[in-house]
């Protein structure tokens, strides 16, 4: 019992009165509420230190305070990128050939320096300019030692003919017939060829032709019924080229040998190209093609014997290789091979017949495929062989390619037109 209760507690063998018992208890409550109130407020008053998580041991650990919740945020990024187009947004920069060494680039410099230099009318300075001038613009009109760049052909033409050159006509004809600036114009190249009739008669007539040849590509008179056996009737337009080539146009002499060829006549068509081929690049190439063709055509004659043979020629057909593709040939030599004993020859039939079309024939992407396929001789998949590039009849790049003095030839192949 407290001190402070001690006077109101009874003592030993006191009694209260009646009724006492009820009215002790609410004043003993009374006076320890007043007496206890403003103790509580200086509790209350004092700092009161922080709760800190129990570390363990103790019988009662107060639950952390829980951070508040975060604000609910949209998912994915909350910034939208840029939209950048598909593919390579920028293209590689234009790669232009670059002279093969510093003693070419030294005289590239040289020719353009003399082109560009005064001279007096008539000297030698200014025919030395004017030869110039012409060799610079046929090597830009066939990127020879330079970027191939016709605009700049077209003014060392005109600057040619300015200084005298006799053959700047060839060039401006050659640049109307083709289109060196512009769409081609070929009426336009015949007051140039006029000019050049007194030059270089030959390819005058070359040039005229191929203007005629640009205007009406189709002769009139084809069109015309004539006897299956009957000769070509000549027209103005095809007896140009004749003249030409009679007149000694080494481009003429390899036309002619083209429509040769088109029309089935080897042996003469081999004789113009080998006549046009000591100053036609493409003439000399097309001889070399037609010759081994021909070769291979005799040779091709008798028929093969062994298994090997067969084989050999199956391959050949199959992949184009000096005859024209032919799957339906080749599956027939094939079979011949396989009939021989070729373990090679009965494994590619295996494979061809292993992929069939959907409507059950020869399926011919898969013969193409196969026909880079090399087989061991006991029928293996080796290798995969590139196809064999086919080689084309060709023309000189232009009719000008000739007039290109022979130390500014880059002696690359020339290619089909």
């Amino acid at each position: 019992m407290t001190p402070l209760l001690r006077p109101f507690a009874p003592r030993a063998g006191a009694t209260l009165p009646p009724g006492g018992r009820r009215l002790a208890l609410p004043a003993v409550l009374l006076l320890a509420c007043t007496l206890l109130a403003p103790a509580q407020a200086r509790i209350e008053a004092l700092p009161q230190p922080a709760i800190q998580p129990s570390q363990g041991g103790g019988d009662f650990t107060p639950p952390a305070v829980q951070p508040a919740a975060p604000l609910i945020e949209p998912s994915g990024s909350s910034s939208v990128p840029r939209i950048q187009p598909s593919g390579q947004p920028q293209a590689e920069p234009l790669r232009l050939p670059q002279p093969e060494d510093e003693a070419t680039m030294a005289q590239l410099r040289r020719l353009r320096a003399t082109a560009l230099a005064p001279a007096r009318k008539g000297s030698a300075a200014e025919k030395a300019a004017a030869r110039s001038a012409w060799v610079l613009g046929l090597l830009y009109l066939h990127g020879e030692r330079v970027p191939l760049d016709r605009t700049q052909a077209r003014y060392w033409f005109e600057r040619a003919r300015a200084l005298g050159e006799p053959h700047a006509s060839a060039g401006l004809a050659w640049c109307e017939i083709d289109g060196c600036v512009g769409p081609p114009q070929p009426a336009a190249a015949r007051p140039w060829i006029a000019q050049l009739r007194a030059v270089d008669a030959p390819l005058a007539l070359l040039l005229e032709w191929w203007a005629q040849e640009r205007l009406a590509p189709l002769p009139l008179s084809a069109a015309a019924p004539r006897a299956p056996d009957a000769p070509p009737q000549e027209n103005g337009h095809a007896a140009l080229l004749q003249r030409a080539a009679q007149a000694g146009s080494a481009q003429a002499l390899n036309e002619l040998g083209l429509r040769q060829i088109a029309a089935a006549r080897l042996p003469d068509a081999l004789a113009q190209f080998r006549a046009a081929a000591p100053r036609s690049p493409a003439a000399a190439s097309n001889a070399r093609l037609l010759a081994s063709r021909m070769e291979q055509t005799i040779s091709a004659q008798p028929a093969p014997h062994t298994a090997d043979e067969w084989l050999a020629q199956a391959r050949r057909y199959h992949r184009g290789d000096g005859v024209p593709s032919n799957y339906t040939e080749a599956i027939r030599l094939y079979q011949i091979a396989a009939a021989s004993g070729s373990r090679p020859a009965k494994r590619m039939l295996e494979l061809i017949y292993s992929r069939p079309a959907p409507d059950g024939t020869i399926d011919v992407a898969w013969m193409r495929q196969l026909s880079t396929m090399e087989l061991s001789p006991e029928g293996s998949v080796l290798t995969l062989q590139p196809p064999p590039t086919p080689q084309l009849f060709v023309r000189d790049p232009t009719p000008l390619y000739a007039l290109i003095p022979q130390e500014w030839r880059s002696g690359r192949p020339v290619g089909p037109r």
